[in-house]
């Protein structure tokens, strides 16, 4: 179970500069197990039941990031209307608004974090939330009957702090045993595939950039995985990261090798 700093955590689950978070804890936005949050302060996300409530345009970033990624796959003919969803590291809820908003029949929200699941989508009849949840570590018994009756679902993800491969790897697996097709929009984070090539946690280089993804979409290949296409997010990363959605597919019949 890895700690992080409140801030760098908060920073990063919802796409701030650093100062920015670092002045809501001051004012009182977040909270740890119920007490006021201070910004240095040790926070383990799967045990620490975490609070923070900034202003609505800050809660509404993952929804203005995966938005056009959403409606481009629309207009090819790739709606999410009616969909059964998966929601891969929820945070705060942006990308299942965003499914919501888009007509999503149900939503299976997954995060490895307790309590910054946005308030007004937790009362929501079409969300099954799913907190303190690793995805590698995905199990036969966090899903419903109506989840496996869909057949195929359609799958979001915003990771942090790690590759989307371990991801990739535990979907697949589970998907295969389960018979289930999958779709989705991965959220590729180029400094999370290849840290040593940041420059402060950055990747300044285009060329670096074009580099890392090609790598990493050979991996994803190895996985199973095919590539359909792959769409800028509407928002760059907190620290300027120009990330990409990638449109992954997983049909029920590809066995690949683990």
């Amino acid at each position: 179970m890895a700690a992080y700093r409140l801030d760098a955590w908060l920073a990063e689950h919802y796409d701030l500069p650093l100062d920015i978070v670092q002045s809501y804890i001051l004012r009182g936005h977040a909270l740890v197990n119920g007490s006021r949050g201070k910004a240095g302060q040790s926070i383990r996300p799967e045990r620490d039941r975490i609070e923070f409530h900034p202003p609505d345009s800050v809660r509404n970033r993952g929804t203005h990031k995966i938005g056009p990624a959403l409606d481009a796959l629309a207009a090819r003919g790739q709606s999410v209307q009616g969909r059964i969803c998966l929601d891969v590291g929820a945070s705060h809820g942006g990308f299942s608004r965003a499914l919501l908003d888009r007509g999503a029949r149900r939503i299976y929200a997954i995060d490895v974090a307790y309590g910054i699941f946005d308030f007004e989508l937790r009362r929501s009849e079409q969300i099954v939330l799913l907190e303190r949840k690793n995805i590698k570590d995905i199990a036969d018994d966090w899903f419903d009957p109506p989840f496996y009756e869909a057949g195929e679902l359609f799958i979001v993800c915003d990771v942090s702090f790690i590759s989307l491969l371990p991801v990739l790897r535990a979907l697949r697996s589970f998907l295969e045993r389960h018979g289930l097709q999958a779709d989705g929009l991965f959220l590729l984070k180029h400094q999370f595939e290849s840290p040593e090539s940041t420059d402060a946690g950055v990747i300044r280089d285009d060329h670096l950039r074009v580099s890392i993804e090609e790598a990493t979409l050979d991996k994803i290949a190895g996985l199973g995985w095919m590539h359909d296409g792959s769409y800028p997010s509407g928002l760059p990363g907190r620290r300027g990261n120009q990330e990409t959605f990638l449109w992954l597919r997983l049909p029920a019949s590809n066995k690949s090798q683990k």
